[in-house]
């Protein structure tokens, strides 16, 4: 469990900071230890706790307009996350793969748009858009849809603050129904898993605290030039994590 409390941590960092990251880069390296469905459980219970501390401590830089229109367009896709999930979980390992190719391939495109050629403007409205539904069905089912869901947010706040705060209370909402869903429908959560998240509360708030800081160290400017490198090497570390499953 030592390595689990590590990757929990130092993932925890990383999503005080961004505003996501605990599940999407975790749970691949989780998996090789503890398997996917545990990974899955540990890590997106911690990260709803975190969330929930963010997004109280920094309500103020919620825009609850951008709030209200993601949770609505996520919500209509997240039952059939959850009927995927129970028919798909035999095939984890492929979900990953093809999960993690297409964060690489979206990360990399917005990084060469930005970084290379020098252009900021917003991606069209129908990849925005599908991200955003694509991403709903991936978070209900393995805690992974961040990425395409912060495709959308990204177009639509500029200010790191605002975007951190609201992406959080996004996912206390998803993790939220998520968990309920796999606690009371599934079945999924036994008296280790609960008493691994307990005992993990103060890494939680060790890593707020040591995120929190590093937030406002990142240039408003450079903020999603950042997001999307963590979102590349989400990607790779997913299909990494498929491959290994499969191996």
């Amino acid at each position: 469990m030592i390595y689990y409390y590590i990757v929990l941590f130092i993932t925890q960092i990383l999503h005080s900071i961004v505003g996501f990251g605990s599940t999407s880069i975790g749970i691949p390296f989780l998996s090789l230890a503890l398997g996917a469905e545990r990974s899955v459980l540990l890590l997106s219970t911690a990260g709803t706790l975190l969330s929930l501390l963010i997004a109280i401590t920094q309500r103020k830089d919620i825009l609850y307009r951008e709030l209200f229109i993601i949770i609505l367009t996520i919500f209509p896709f997240m039952p059939i996350g959850f009927l995927l999930f129970s028919r798909l979980r035999p095939y984890d390992a492929i979900l990953r793969l093809i999960m993690g190719t297409v964060v690489c391939l979206v990360a990399s495109r917005e990084l060469w748009r930005r970084m290379v050629k020098n252009n900021h403007k917003d991606p069209p409205k129908w990849a925005i858009y599908t991200a955003l539904g694509v991403g709903a069905i991936l978070e209900s089912m393995i805690s992974m849809g961040a990425a395409l869901i912060n495709f959308y947010a990204l177009s639509r706040m500029k200010d790191k603050r605002n975007f951190r705060a609201t992406m959080v209370a996004v996912w206390v909402f998803t993790n939220t129904v998520s968990t309920l869903f796999r606690a009371f429908i599934l079945k999924a959560y036994s008296p280790p898993i609960w008493m691994g998240i307990l005992y993990a509360i103060p890494l939680i708030f060790l890593a707020f605290f040591v995120g929190n800081k590093l937030h406002h160290k990142i240039p408003n400017e450079r903020f999603a030039n950042v997001v999307y490198m963590i979102q590349l090497v989400s990607g790779v570390i997913s299909i990494g994590g498929g491959v290994m499953l499969l191996l």
